[in-house]
């Protein structure tokens, strides 16, 4: 049973940190465009006016991508509550790119003296 459910939370924070990463990576893509239509306007010398719409459009979506990364934060933070719920009392934590999850028994994110152990993540394919 324990090593179910240890597998199980293997599981989701792989699809988390793969989530969180994947709206980290749209807010840049859409943000680079929020940066290129305005400069494509300056550059060909039209008027404010031309693209305005769509100007605002993009706008609205990097907001809305804002608010869809903190529902994935306040997600991750839910199930740290979880996990303790179910009797996995260490917490995985971490961001970017991962080869392994650390687990940490109690402290913040940012402790660096605090006691790791390494259990590996399922790879996406």
């Amino acid at each position: 049973m324990l090593n179910q459910r240890v597998s199980a939370a293997k599981k989701i924070a792989s699809d988390l940190h793969l989530a969180e990463d994947a709206i980290d990576e749209a807010m840049i893509r859409i943000a680079q465009l929020a940066a290129t239509l305005p400069t494509a306007r300056r550059e060909t010398n039209m008027s404010a006016i031309v693209g305005q719409e769509a100007m605002s459009k993009v706008a609205h979506a990097l907001a809305a991508a804002g608010e869809v990364r903190q529902l994935l934060t306040d997600a991750h933070l839910a199930l740290t509550v979880t996990q303790k719920e179910v009797g996995l009392g260490t917490r995985m934590f971490g961001a970017g790119v991962k080869p392994a999850a650390k687990l940490v028994d109690e402290g913040s994110n940012d402790r660096s003296d605090a006691a790791v152990a390494t259990l590996p993540l399922a790879q996406a394919s």
